[in-house]
C-alpha cells in the first residue's frame, strides 16, 4: 500500500495544549491544521485506513515554508532556489508531529513508523509533500 499527498498552505508546527483557569484547550491554529489534514485524507482516500496494524511504515515529508517578504531580492532568489534552508523555528520534529496527528486515520498507530526522512525548504508555494509506504519485511 502507498500514500502520496500534498497538503497545501503554510505548515503548522504541533503545539502543546494550553492550560487555563477554565481548563485545557488546543491552540486553534494547530487544531484547524490537523482537522484540515484529516478531512483532506478522508476525501482523497475514501475514509479508508490504508495501513493495517503491525505493518512497518516508511515516511517521507518535505515541508515548504513561505519566503519572507522583508528580504532583499538576492536573498529571495537564494531561498527560492533552495540554496538557503530555513534553519529557524519551528522545529522539524513539531512539523512532523502535526502531520502525523492529522493523518492518524491512515494507520492503526503511528508507532508503526520505523523510518522517517524529513526536510524543510523555502518555496513560493508553501505546502507539505507526504509519502508513506509499507516496508516489505
Amino acid at each position: 500500500m502507498f500514500l502520496k499527498m500534498t497538503i497545501e498552505g503554510e505548515p503548522v508546527a504541533a503545539q502543546r495544549p494550553r492550560i487555563t483557569r477554565r481548563g485545557t484547550y488546543t491552540p486553534p491554529k494547530y487544531a484547524e491544521y490537523k482537522k484540515n489534514i484529516e478531512e483532506q485524507y478522508r476525501k482523497e482516500f475514501n475514509n479508508e485506513q490504508l495501513f493495517e496494524r503491525g505493518e512497518p511504515l516508511k515516511v517521507e515529508l518535505h515541508f515548504y515554508r513561505s519566503i519572507q517578504k522583508s528580504i532583499s531580492n538576492k536573498e529571495h532568489e537564494r531561498r527560492a532556489s533552495h540554496e538557503v534552508k530555513p534553519a529557524i523555528k519551528s522545529d522539524l520534529d513539531n512539523y512532523i508531529k502535526s502531520v502525523f496527528d492529522g493523518l492518524k486515520c491512515a494507520w492503526f498507530d503511528d508507532g508503526q513508523i520505523v523510518e522517517i526522512n524529513a526536510t524543510k525548504d523555502y518555496d513560493e508555494q508553501p505546502r507539505v509533500e507526504v509519502t508513506i509506504e509499507k516496508i516489505n519485511s
